[in-house]
Formats: structure tokens, sequence, C-alpha cells
């Protein structure tokens, strides 16, 4: 700060006060001539924010916190919703950013010195959901007001699952086979499909586990569903995990249909 004291006199300041900058070099430095202007309580205000705002708050913005900041690399056009959005969650995440669109950071008032900061990351969250946005749908929602409304909007759009769009995730199971593809890619197609349906599927809501309980019992399923999507010359293997006692989760499966493969 000794640095900018021979800008005083020269332009009739009388008091100056430097602002630094957190996570980033540079800051700010205001001068003043205290006969004039009386800067109080500005000075308090931005004491305010600086104390409240550190780096692990979430209204905290990193110089790498653009509206240009690409969360997921494809935009979504109103298929596959639940990839999607756990692409965004597993970003806005990282970001600290899920408490503008979970109610967990609330808007505060407009007295708070957090107010403005506030407005920032909403803003900067909501542009980034925008942004991955195919273009009808953005402009559907572009006057969405905050990006925990905006965020919800598109949830009972297009999250809610219904009973047409289970049934087409299991015929697209059901008639999903290795062809032409390795143990590894059949692997990947078959299990994306069933964790889209893990999803899709409404369980009874409660305390005590039995969500759990009921994704056990498809356990048993998926792996039967997975061999029989099997090329004939895996009849041997599949033929001696079936005879397993308990039958081994679809993981396991795969590591030995890996090993056969090899």
């Amino acid at each position: 700060m000794d640095s900018h004291l021979p800008l005083l006199n020269p332009f009739g300041f009388t008091d100056m006060i430097e602002i630094p900058t957190e996570g980033q070099s540079g800051g700010m430095v205001i001068l003043w001539d205290h006969t004039k202007v009386t800067v109080h309580n500005f000075v308090r205000r931005s004491q305010e924010i600086s104390e409240a705002i550190k780096p692990s708050h979430p209204l905290y913005l990193y110089p790498s916190d653009s509206t240009g900041i690409v969360i997921v690399a494809s935009t979504f056009n109103g298929l596959g919703y639940e990839s999607w959005c756990r692409g965004m969650l597993i970003g806005l995440s990282c970001k600290n950013k899920l408490g503008l669109i979970n109610r967990m950071v609330a808007k505060p008032g407009a007295d708070s010195p957090l107010y403005e900061a506030w407005y920032r990351c909403n803003d900067m969250v909501t542009t980034c959901i925008l942004n991955r946005l195919d273009l009808e749908i953005r402009e559907s929602v572009m006057y969405t007001e905050s990006a925990q409304k905006l965020w919800k909007e598109i949830e009972q759009r297009y999250g809610k699952p219904n009973g047409s769009k289970v049934f087409l995730i299991r015929k697209k199971i059901s008639s999903t086979s290795q062809g032409l593809s390795n143990i590894a890619s059949y692997f990947s197609r078959f299990k994306k499909l069933w964790d889209e349906l893990t999803i899709s599927i409404t369980y009874p809501p409660c305390i005590c586990g039995c969500k759990e309980g009921f994704q056990k019992l498809e356990e048993d399923p998926k792996v039967h569903q997975f061999l029989m999507g099997l090329n004939e010359s895996y009849s041997n293997v599949r033929r001696s995990i079936l005879m397993m006692k308990p039958l081994p989760n679809i993981d396991s499966v795969y590591e030995m249909l890996i090993e056969d493969e090899s």
C-alpha cells in the first residue's frame, strides 16, 4: 500500500484504503478527500463481505468461475435427462454451487452484505444451466428469475418418471445384445440403460431401507438379462455363472467375462 501514497497529495486526496482480492493477484485502491466524501459505510460493507465470503463459501467466485465454463459436454434437448442432470449436479458440486439450486443458499435480504454476491453467483449458475440447454428449451425458460426455480422447472418438465418411460427403457434392455461388440462395449451399453431404469423407477418414500431392498431384488434379473444378451461363444462361462450360489453381482460377472475373453 505504501506504493500508492504518492498519489494522495498531487490529486488532493487525504485518505486511502486498499481492498485485496483473495485467490488471485491484484486488488483495488480507493482514494478520497475526507472533507468532501464519507466512505465509512462502504468500507464497513466491504470488510463485512470480505470476512463473510471465504474461498470455501458457496458465494465465493474464483477467476475460473465464468459464465463460459462447460459443466457437461452435451446440450440437453429433452432426451436423456437423467445422465444430463447427473453431469450438471457433479459439475456444480465441484464448483461448490449446489446450494444455489437446492435452496441451501437462500437469497439474502437487500440489506445483507451477501446480497450482491448472491446475485452474481445466481446469475453465473443460471447462465451455466442455460448454456447447456437446447435452443428451443432455453428460450422457454430464459426469463426464470433464479437458478433454483430454473432447475426446478426443468426437473418438473423432464425428470418425473412415468410408466411409458420405464416401459421403453425395459424394452431397450430386453433387445440389447452383444452382437459385434466386445464385452466391455456391451457392458457399457447395458449398464447405461439399467442405471437409467433405476433412476426412473419410483420407490416408496421411507427411512426403513426398503428402497435398497427393492434395488437388491433387481440385481439377479439384471445379471440374467445381461447373460441372455451374450453371444453363444460365451455359453460355457454363462452356464458356470448361472450355477453359482449365490449368483454373483453384475460387476463380478463382468470381471469373469473379461478374463474369459482375454
